[in-house]
């Protein structure tokens, strides 16, 4: 586990996975997508302590078109 870094687990439909990869790549620095299991749609936001509010108000918007779970 990072120690530098927060890390959440996020459940999500798969296809919605290139999505939201290419949504966070749009902003640098936020957050860092990586898929755990591409076939559950498990994936990890590897976020800055500095960006954590802004990532949870990306996350917030986006869950409005696609459903989160998180995992925790």
């Amino acid at each position: 586990m990072h120690t530098d870094s927060i890390q959440w687990q996020i459940e999500v439909d798969k296809k919605d996975i290139a999505y939201i990869v290419s949504i966070f790549d749009g902003y640098d620095n936020l957050a860092v997508v990586r898929t755990l299991d591409a076939s559950r749609g498990l994936i990890e936001l590897i976020i800055s302590p500095d960006y954590l509010e802004d990532t949870r108000h990306l996350v917030e918007a986006l869950s409005k078109e696609i459903p989160f779970r998180p995992l925790h």
